[in-house]
């Protein structure tokens, strides 16, 4: 098959941003033509190694390239441009994330094809509606809404990354969904990594029981959680060392108000906050620590988790991220509450004197990972929605050699 992956932006190693070019690489490998399309790329900073083989066609912004707020506006105009310079059909069109399948739906209108929509995060335009108190703001995220149901009728099928996206997103959209569950690439994260390195770098001796997270930092992620649950650990007289390690160019201010906490609470040598960690160095941080921390709140998914679990490491997680569902408390990791420092408190307690249990949920959660939610399986199934899709439509790409206008 012809398969175009759309993504907006190509800027940093998300979560997201990992999925698109996985997939793509994935795809790629059982035979099928596939390009990525976007309007900005940092091939320096977004997976190099991944992306090395991967056809990445970056198209540049559209109108007024400066502006930057509102976001929408600006995903807006690059989608446009993106549909103007694209002159090659494909038979699927598969967008990953907002605004992406804007610029879908208005190429399949000027190409033909049919549309996927990989959509990691729910858009939420409504809620944001109704939430600010601005008339102003109010009335954009209200069109914007609206425009978002209209392309969406024409959107064949849209995949969500679990069942809680996908209940959010039937809420409020129109259009057939189904839930696939991403993975990881099991040959990257796998037992064996340099424990003894990372641990040296942060000072922290064996016998000491050391937390990991890692991410980009995000309100959502609900790391002062985290900060808190060691705070209340301490007061126990159980020290637990907890490395919080991310880009923070997205909030800093987050980060901020993070290390003000952990000031307030005392614990500036229990808490250590590190820069982002490069791609070829994150299977020596999951197995350098002793669990991995997800307190994660509303987020979709969470391939982190399952590369912490491939790399034979326990993992705490949040029952308010996406990723817990494919998951047995006391089983393949330790589950808590969203939101909940107490009951996260009480979860790490057990990690720290259940040695035993902490080995054989370790070595559960790394099956689970390693079998089930790898890359070559998620692509299978994307691949199976999108032949079904094709035959339904059956309808040839196209070339176009003059401006059209598709969102007319």
């Amino acid at each position: 098959m012809k398969i175009a992956l759309i993504i907006h932006e190509l800027l940093i190693e998300g979560g997201g941003e990992r999925q698109c070019v996985c997939l793509a690489h994935a795809l790629a490998e059982n035979g099928h033509d596939v390009r990525i399309w976007t309007s900005a790329y940092d091939p320096d900073n977004c997976f190099p190694e991944i992306c090395r083989d991967l056809r990445v066609e970056q198209v540049q912004r559209g109108r007024w390239p400066w502006l930057r707020w509102p976001w929408f506006v600006r995903g807006y105009l690059d989608m446009v441009h993106l549909t103007d310079a694209i002159k090659e059909g494909s038979q699927v069109w598969s967008p990953q994330h907002w605004p992406a399948q804007w610029g879908a739906v208005w190429l399949k209108r000027k190409l033909g094809g049919a549309v996927v929509w990989n959509c990691n995060d729910v858009p939420n335009f409504y809620l944001k509606s109704r939430q600010t108190r601005s008339p102003l703001l109010k009335a954009l995220y209200r069109i914007y809404y609206l425009l978002d149901r209209v392309q969406n009728r024409r959107v064949d099928m849209t995949l969500l990354v679990s069942e809680w996206a996908e209940r959010e997103h039937r809420a409020i959209y129109p259009g057939p969904t189904r839930v696939v569950h991403p993975g990881i690439d099991p040959t990257q994260f796998r037992p064996g990594g340099d424990r003894i390195r990372v641990r040296r770098r942060f000072a922290c001796s064996d016998d000491e029981f050391l937390l990991i997270w890692l991410g980009i930092f995000m309100p959502h992620r609900r790391l002062e959680d985290g900060i808190e649950a060691v705070s209340r650990l301490a007061s126990r007289g159980i020290r637990v060392r907890l490395v919080l390690a991310g880009s923070d160019r997205s909030f800093p201010q987050y980060v901020d108000s993070l290390k003000a906490l952990t000031h307030k609470r005392g614990l500036q040598q229990q808490i250590i906050f590190a820069d982002k960690v490069a791609d070829e160095e994150i299977r020596d941080f999951y197995s350098a620590c002793d669990a991995f921390l997800f307190p994660n709140d509303r987020q979709t998914w969470g391939l982190a988790v399952l590369e912490a679990m491939a790399c034979g490491c326990p993992v705490l997680v949040s029952r308010g991220a996406g990723v817990h569902e494919v998951l047995t408390d006391q089983v393949n990791a330790l589950l808590f509450p969203p939101r909940d420092p107490v009951e996260l408190a009480n979860k790490i307690e057990v990690l720290v004197k259940n040695p035993v249990q902490r080995r054989e949920m370790a070595q559960n959660g790394m099956r689970l990972a390693r079998e089930t939610y790898n890359w070559s399986h998620f692509a299978e199934q994307i691949e199976a929605v999108f032949s079904g899709i094709v035959e339904l439509n059956d309808t040839p790409p196209q070339m176009v050699f003059a401006n059209s206008s598709p969102r007319q």
